[in-house]
Formats: structure tokens, C-alpha cells, sequence
């Protein structure tokens, strides 16, 4: 373990504590998630902010190795492969866990059980998994896919079979039959009846409602103003040539003359938006109620697919072309339809293009259990030809700016989103994240929903607020939402709910009353307030 790889902070792999935690729970539930994922090492002597403190002198080192290993060792389930080892920096002796990644998952801490008792890391955190991620852990130590599951929903007709044999022989250019979809795995024959399998209703396009890839143009450079948008939910296929398509349609184009010939050049590669479209469709997790979404904004283009990397993939093994396949069936059939190769190639490929022709290469992030690939424009490049990330991500150096832009994002993507999971993302503490959010909130630029703890953020399109530039309809909004089920209602009440200060819900509800949107009872402390169609007095 190096300094400069301490000082570039916890990560999905790494975890400090200055001291080891008397309660156990507080760091084994870190270890058991490193062997449900990537595997990682647990530092202990390392602050929060990464400076070294080292071991105190009294500690019997070989005494808190034995009792990390015995710990480890009588509350894990199933058996944890680990390792322990000590190391000198700065003169100070810290202890280093190192967990393998595991094939038998779910790992789980046995006294919460495996429900509550199996986590997870998302970026540098570690979560309790959700059923969705249950789900795919079990699959994982089964070496079973998704995909390649029964589809019990749904019936295998000959009008589908035909669909397919003709659209993947045009894509394949060779005669796909009957015989090659059950050699794929598409179904499975069973006597004389035949099995849908999930793939087979996902290449169908009737596997979930938001089993589509979701594609906007936005204006300017964050989620606010939307200038075009589309849903692609038909074939799958049809879905990624559809998203291609779309992105196209809003990048800039220009004409290459070369002597009498003339070549269309588009800012950003085609090959490379198809490839980040195309992997985006064949590695997302199709448990999750998540859309994949493609964001183009004046700066960049931006392609999020829901799942993360799977297994124990890390960013940095992927990026240097290892694979790890979470979609069995559909990464081999767009294989054999030339969509894909099975080299692993692709992300390096990417990289490739976009440094041959100038551009700067994408940047990939893990956001919580999300993937995203971000790609800065041509024309928002100035200065040196490979582009200046800075200078284009916040031309004006607003930090303030450049936070609303990425809890804008996360919300957008995981509404409704907690406070704790979106500081996480921006990389403050909740505190902080509340005053952020707190000022989203007032210009209607995101909705809050709930009191206290339960509290969560959506963007105003969710509760369907129309798009005309009004900041306060957000608020108000939510106050008819609050209102509907929480007649009568205090003042205090409403302003928990949607987010804001007393005094600030007290002049919309006045603005309110004079509209005669709702109604109010009582004096002072004691007032309540109504919706206006409901003629209910309180008491």
C-alpha cells in the first residue's frame, strides 16, 4: 500500500479506520462486503482523511491480529478468505486486512442473518444489499444468469420466432432458424413445448416496462430544461439503433472536403456512441426497475446503465479489457449478430478511437449501483486539442454549480433518493448535502417528499409539473400532494414535508388562499389549512 494510493481517498476496494471499532458490526460488515464484491483491504491506523496514525504503541499488534482473525473467522457466513499483514509508513506500523472476492455469495454477517445481514459496497460506502442485489449474488454463486432464466410470462409464438430468425439473419448475414434461437438459449424445448427465457422477452421488447433506454437532449449543461426526449421500449435492438439514432440527431455535423469528395464528420465518434449505447444494453441489470438513460447536453454526452460492473470486476480491470459477463444470453447472441465481440476489447477500443481523432477520452464512473460513461463534445473544447476536463465540466470554476449539477443527476436517475445516498455521491457529509438540497428544494429544481428519516427527493417531472419556468409550482405541488391525504394540516406539518422553513410555506400558502387553492381554519398557532374542494372544518 502506497501514500499516494492512501491519499487518493476510500474507494469501492478501500476502507480506513483510525482505530478497529468496539462493536464488531461497525467494520465486519465492510469485510463481508468486500467478498460479495471486488474484494478490498481494510486499513486500520489510517484516518478518514487518509493521514496515517498508526498503530498506538501499547496495542499488542499479534494479539489484535488474532482477534480480527477470529472475529472474522465466528461471524462471517460462508467462510471468508482473507488476509492479514502489517506495514510500515511514516514510521507507523497499520494493519492491513486484505479480503478476497468470494464465489459462494451471499456473504452476510450471521447474526443479522442473510436478509439484513448481507452488504454491499456502493462507491466508497458499504450498504445492506436489497433484494434485487440478493437476487443476483445467489445467481452468482449458482453460475446461473438472469437472462437465461424462464420467462413464465409470457408464451413463445411463431410470429415472434419468425420475427427474430428474420431480423437477426439481416443483423448476422447469414440464415438465423428456429434451431440456432434454441442453440441460443432464447428458449428451451421442453418435450414438445417451448420455454421462453428472459433474453427472449428482452430482445422482444416485452420484458419490463423500463427495460428501454431513455434518450433527452437537455439545454445547457445540467437536467433542468429539456429540448427533446424520447423513449425507446420496443425490441431491444430496435432500442439501441433507436438511442444511436437520437444521439445523431443533436451532436453537430460538419463536412470534410477532401479534393471532390465530400465525408460527413460528426464532433464525437459514431463508432464510439454505438459501442457505450450497445454495452450499456448488454451489461445492464435487467432486475432492476431502472431505465438505461443517454443525456446529451451542450458540454457532453453522458450514457448511465443500471447495475455497475458485475461481480468482481473492478473499473480499473474492465478498462484494461477484462470482461465479466452478467448477461449470458445476450451478450452471445449480439456476439454472433456482429453486434458485440467476446474479447473484452471494447471499453479499450473506445479509448483508442477517441485518442486518435483528438477527442478526450471518457471518462467512467461507478455512481452507487450505476455505471456511467461520460464523453465531452468537440465543440466544447478550448485550449489544447485533447480538451480540458475542468474547463469544460464548470467553465466558471463554480463549485456551487458543479454540486447542484450532480445531485440533479443522481436524483434524476434514483428518485426518489435519500439524503445519505446523494451525499454519498457529491462527497460531503448529509449536513452539508441538506443545505444543497435545501436550496434545490426552494427553486423548484427538485421536489422533497416525507418527514425526517423518510424524507426523500424527486425532480419536478415525476409529479408531473409542467415544464414552464416556474420555480414555485414544484413547491406547490407538493403542498397539494401533502394536503390530499393530510387535511388538515399545520404549518410545521407542511413545511417538514416539502422542505422548507416555516415562514417560507406561510407565504405560499397565503399566495395560495388568495387563489383559493386552499382553505384555512383557526388563528395563530392554531391554524390548519385544507385543500379548497374539500369542505371538512376541523374541530
Amino acid at each position: 500500500m502506497t501514500k499516494d494510493e492512501i491519499a487518493a481517498g476510500e474507494t469501492r476496494t478501500l476502507e480506513f479506520k483510525e482505530v478497529l471499532p468496539l462493536e464488531s458490526i461497525k467494520w465486519v460488515k465492510t469485510v463481508v462486503a468486500f467478498a460479495n464484491g471486488a474484494g478490498g483491504r481494510l486499513l486500520i491506523g489510517i484516518a478518514n482523511d487518509g493521514s496515517v496514525v498508526g498503530i498506538p504503541d501499547d496495542e499488542d499488534i499479534f494479539a489484535l491480529r488474532d482477534q480480527i482473525s477470529n472475529t472474522i473467522a465466528n461471524t462471517c457466513s460462508p467462510q471468508v478468505m482473507f488476509d492479514i499483514y502489517q506495514e510500515s509508513l511514516d514510521g507507523k506500523v497499520i494493519i492491513a486486512v486484505e479480503v478476497f472476492p468470494g464465489n459462494d455469495t451471499p456473504y452476510y454477517v450471521n447474526s443479522l442473518g442473510k436478509e439484513n445481514g448481507t452488504f454491499i459496497r456502493f462507491n466508497a460506502t458499504t450498504r445492506n444489499a436489497d433484494a434485487v442485489n440478493l437476487d443476483e449474488l445467489e445467481l452468482r454463486k449458482k453460475r446461473k444468469y438472469y437472462d437465461e432464466l424462464p420467462f413464465a410470462e409470457m408464451d413463445v409464438e411463431n410470429a415472434d420466432i419468425q420475427y427474430l430468425c428474420r431480423e437477426f439473419s439481416l443483423r448476422a448475414k447469414t440464415e438465423i432458424t428456429k434451431q440456432t434461437l434454441i442453440n441460443m438459449h432464447l428458449f428451451q424445448k421442453i418435450e414438445n413445448n417451448l420455454l421462453a427465457t428472459k433474453a427472449y422477452a428482452i430482445f422482444l421488447g416485452r420484458h419490463d416496462y423500463l427495460s428501454r433506454i431513455q434518450c433527452a437532449k437537455f439545454k445547457g449543461v445540467d437536467r433542468v430544461h429539456f429540448i427533446d426526449k424520447k423513449d425507446f421500449d420496443g425490441p431491444l435492438l430496435d432500442q439501441i439503433d433507436g438511442a444511436y439514432q437520437f444521439v445523431l440527431g443533436h451532436i453537430d455535423m460538419a463536412l470534410k472536403i477532401n479534393g471532390i469528395v465530400h465525408e460527413e464528420v460528426y464532433e464525437l465518434p459514431v463508432q464510439v456512441i454505438r459501442e457505450l449505447i450497445v454495452n450499456a444494453a448488454v451489461h445492464r441489470n435487467y432486475m432492476m426497475p431502472s431505465s438505461i438513460q443517454v443525456a446529451i447536453y451542450d458540454d457532453r454526452l453522458e450514457v448511465s446503465s443500471p447495475g455497475g460492473l458485475y461481480g468482481s470486476l473492478t473499473l480499473q480491470e474492465a478498462l484494461s479489457g477484462r470482461s465479466s459477463i452478467r448477461n449470458k444470453v445476450i451478450a452471445s447472441v449480439c456476439e454472433k449478430l456482429n453486434i458485440i465481440e467476446g474479447w473484452g476489447t471494447g471499453l479499450k477500443r473506445i479509448i483508442s478511437i477517441c485518442k486518435e481523432q483528438g477527442i478526450t477520452p471518457p471518462i467512467f464512473e461507478e455512481i452507487g449501483d450505476m455505471l456511467r460513461v461520460t464523453i465531452y463534445r468537440r465543440n466544447a473544447v478550448s485550449g489544447d486539442k485533447n480538451g480540458d476536463k475542468t474547463a469544460i465540466k464548470h467553465k466558471n470554476g463554480d463549485k456551487t454549480a458543479a454540486i447542484f449539477d450532480k445531485i440533479l443527476d443522481f436524483v434524476s436517475i434514483n428518485e426518489p433518493a435519500k439524503t445519505r445516498d446523494i451525499a454519498d455521491f457529491v462527497g460531503l457529509k448529509p449536513s452539508r448535502t441538506k443545505v444543497y438540497l435545501s436550496q434545490l428544494v426552494q427553486t423548484g429544481r427538485i421536489v422533497a417528499v416525507g418527514f425526517n428519516k423518510s424524507r426523500s427527493y424527486i425532480s419536478p417531472q415525476k409529479i408531473s409539473i409542467e415544464q414552464n419556468g416556474d420555480k414555485t409550482a414544484a413547491i406547490d405541488e407538493s403542498i397539494y400532494r401533502f394536503l390530499t391525504s393530510n387535511s388538515p394540516a399545520t404549518v410545521k406539518e407542511i413545511a417538514d414535508y416539502v422542505g422548507l422553513t416555516p415562514t417560507q410555506v406561510k407565504n405560499r400558502l397565503a399566495k395560495l388562499l388568495k387563489k383559493d387553492k386552499v382553505i384555512a381554519a383557526g388563528f395563530a398557532q392554531k391554524r390548519t389549512y385544507m385543500l379548497a374542494h374539500s369542505k371538512e372544518t376541523p374541530n
